[in-house]
């Protein structure tokens, strides 16, 4: 192209003799067979699009243009490489950034002017091909028996990915074609054996082997790892018997032989689940929707086509789960939220019952996160199948209703007897401290078979999934113990339900807090062997609710309250605690009132009066300004108010709610820090013993096994020497202390 304006600059002398040469010299270069066809050019409404081949790199060629508006070009007689038969060579073709294109590219193996538009590998001529934006790579490799020591044309053709994809003989619509030179030569050098398989999981037993050994063999011998060979070049192999087989491929040319084996290699696995009853179809695969990738266990499924509709993957799509076990799901999908539902057919008959539905998530973004149970119902050890159904929100299909614009894919899960003791677990729903009706779910794993639930409030239940009512308030610690035929476990999450009975409804305070923000709120002294720390950032609203951060306090006692903000700038900040519970801080009940530049802190003494002791709240105001202390302004400027929940007792037991009599604790005191606890008169069952000190502050707490004739060691080896004070809880709420010495 730019030859041309290289030669006007010249004389006419020195024009025609240069010409002629180059003439004499490109004809002798021109590939010995014409072409049957000669594509034409796109027409001139497609430039603006801006496609078209701008780079081809294969060997030496190396040539760089500028697209669609050059057309159809050929530079078989002027740019060309030499390539060796079963050899790798890059191939590189360089289109358009920004627009998808088909690329192919073709070599008249043969010598006959026609290209056959099969891939090499099917004994065809297309050479590569691809599709995508800009560059465009991959490999070229010749077979044997292609025609040696001759020029060749080798055709390179680009289209729209939404035209027709390119053929040898066609005209682009939006892109070009341009056509090189291409010579091969002999390989001298003894193959190097190569082979793949379009899969190494079977349920059908059959796979199709190829071979991609370099260095141009003419001869193949298989061994398939069952005691049959093949010499096919490409043979699809079936095996007759459930396995795994090791394939072992020897390649041969003139130079030489070379062996290569694939140890276990393919794995037919004949076990389906039973052939479903439905198959969901897909309307309108589309516009940011599909499942992506599936994750559960150890299987990870990555679909390359969220718009493919329905896809199978129970043959290589396989997990081992555990009966009564959780297992978190996720599922990466389009860029539009969707609903997603999740079954597993656990009787194995092809069909999904409601009571199969494992997983609903609603509206929800990608990665789709759910947790599914795997039920104890569930057939063991035969495949069953999982189905995953995915689609626009609200659009409320179930398991056999066809899609939209999403996806449905099936798996497969073994699921195994589980022998192992239960794992205790639990949730709520409990939210804040008007909440007194709980529901409590049983999250446990391993398959419990018996439930036994202690409320902190006297009351018991053996429900999985009760529902509880307090009637009093207080701070609660709830513990759940788990039965299975392998053993019992129990656990106990302390305050998890701090509330108030009747609700104590409390006034709106917050502030705009773009600006400054309280960082952190702590209360050290009295009885706290540890200071109590909350670190926070800017609330939303200028309002943090806290209340479910439980404080124990100590009448008599002094503690001191530390504020912390997000400026160094002068602030004030004010504190109450509602002492007499009746949703109002008064002024009297204001514990903290500080200007400062820095971390506010103050002291306060806790009253000593009856009517001081139970559960309340505790308000921290801090504000930008040094107006008058008001604890239920709202959008202060500069301004922001966090929430606290106050538990306060008596410095010392004032009494037991019920008693427990017969209580033995020896050796008392300890020296080994080893004491045994019996309790002979009461029933067996699950007691709670907490060591705490004589000013309340609990040090050690621990689930035993009492009642009858059964003992228990408690171990307070790590315990300080001291006189520490024994509090034990049986499962109905009553309580028996014992004075105990570590020595």
């Amino acid at each position: 192209m730019t030859t041309p304006l290289r030669l006007r600059r010249w004389s006419t002398a020195w024009f025609i003799p240069v010409a002629l040469f180059w003439a004499g010299s490109a004809q002798a270069q021109c590939p010995a067979t014409p072409s049957a066809c000669t594509p034409g050019s796109a027409p001139s409404t497609s430039y603006a699009f801006n496609m078209g081949i701008f780079n081809v790199t294969l060997g030496n060629i190396t040539n760089t243009t500028l697209g669609v508006q050059e057309g159809y070009r050929d530079y078989a007689c002027t740019i060309g490489t030499s390539l060796v038969i079963g050899q790798d060579y890059p191939i590189a073709v360089r289109t358009n950034a920004s627009v998808n294109e088909h690329v192919r590219v073709w070599i008249d193996l043969n010598n006959d002017g026609q290209f056959s538009n099969t891939s090499t590998g099917s004994g065809g001529e297309l050479v590569f091909s691809a599709s995508g934006k800009g560059v465009q790579s991959g490999t070229v490799r010749v077979p044997a028996g292609a025609t040696l020591g001759t020029a060749l044309r080798m055709r390179v053709s680009a289209d729209y990915v939404n035209a027709p994809e390119p053929t040898p003989c066609s005209t682009s619509q939006y892109s070009q074609t341009e056509d090189y030179r291409v010579t091969l030569q002999a390989n001298t050098q003894a193959p190097v054996a190569s082979f793949v398989a379009d899969r190494t999981t079977t349920c059908s037993g059959c796979v199709q082997l190829t071979d991609q050994s370099t260095n141009a063999p003419t001869s193949w011998l298989w061994d398939f790892g069952d005691g049959t060979t093949s010499t096919q070049q490409n043979p699809n192999k079936c095996y007759a018997q459930p396995g795994t087989y090791s394939v072992t491929l020897t390649a041969t040319n003139s130079a030489g032989t070379n062996t290569v084996t694939r140890a276990n290699y393919i794995r037919y696995d004949n076990q389906l689940p039973a052939a479903a009853s439905c198959t969901p179809q897909t309307s309108n695969a589309c516009c940011g929707y599909g499942i992506t990738q599936v994750q559960l266990g150890t299987l990870t499924n990555t679909a390359t086509n969220p718009t493919a509709g329905y896809q199978d993957f129970t043959c290589t799509g396989k997990v081992t789960l555990t009966e009564g076990n959780r297992y978190t799901l996720t599922l990466q999908t389009g860029t539009n939220n969707q609903d997603t539902r999740v079954w597993l057919d656990t009787n194995n008959d092809g069909q999904f019952a409601n009571s199969e539905l494992l997983l609903t998530s609603l509206n929800q973004p990608s990665p789709v996160r759910g947790t599914i149970t795997i039920p104890g119902a569930a057939q063991k050890n035969v495949p069953l199948r999982l189905r995953i159904m995915s689609d626009f929100v609200g659009s409320g299909f179930n398991a056999c209703s066809n899609l939209q614009h999403g996806q449905t894919h099936d798996y497969s899960v073994l699921v195994q007897a589980n022998t192992q003791p239960p794992v205790a677990e639990f949730s709520s729903d409990y939210a804040n401290t008007c909440t007194s009706t709980v529901r409590f779910s049983d999250d446990s794993q391993n398959l419990p078979t018996s439930w036994l639930w202690n409320f902190g409030d006297g009351n018991t239940s053996t429900q999985q999934n009760p529902t509880h009512t307090y009637t009093k308030s207080g701070v609660f610690d709830v513990s759940l113990t788990v039965t299975n035929s392998f053993g019992v476990q129990s656990i106990t999450k302390r305050r998890h339900v701090a509330l108030t009975v009747p609700c104590v409804q409390y006034c709106a305070s917050n502030g705009t807090n773009q600006g400054v923000w309280i960082t952190n709120v702590s209360l050290n002294g009295g009885h706290l062997t540890t200071p109590y720390s909350n670190a926070s950032g800017a609330n939303s609203g200028g309002y943090g609710n806290f209340t479910r951060e439980v404080i124990d306090l100590r009448t008599g006692l002094n503690y001191t309250l530390s504020v912390a903000a997000s400026t160094n700038f002068g602030r004030t900040v004010t504190a109450w605690i509602d002492y007499n519970r009746d949703g109002v801080f008064e002024s009297v009940e204001m514990v903290l009132n500080a200007t400062t530049n820095g971390t506010t802190t103050g002291s306060f003494l806790v009253p000593v009066t009856p009517t001081t002791i139970g559960f309340t709240r505790m308000r921290v105001v801090m504000r930008l300004n040094t107006n008058f202390a008001f604890p239920c302004i709202t959008n202060q400027l500069n301004s922001e108010t966090e929430d606290y929940s106050i538990n306060i007792t008596s410095a010392l037991p004032v009494r037991e709610p019920k008693a427990m009599a017969g209580l033995a604790v020896f050796p008392n005191p300890t020296t080994d820090g080893l004491l045994t606890l019996q309790l002979p008169a009461a029933p067996a069952g699950s007691y709670t013993a907490a060591l705490e000190t004589l000013l309340g502050s609990e040090v050690r707490r621990q689930a035993v096994q009492l009642g009858g004739a059964k003992a228990a060691t408690l171990d307070l080896s790590a315990v300080a020497q001291g006189v520490y004070l024994l509090r034990l809880t049986a499962p109905n709420g009553e309580q028996v202390t014992r004075r105990v010495v570590r020595n």
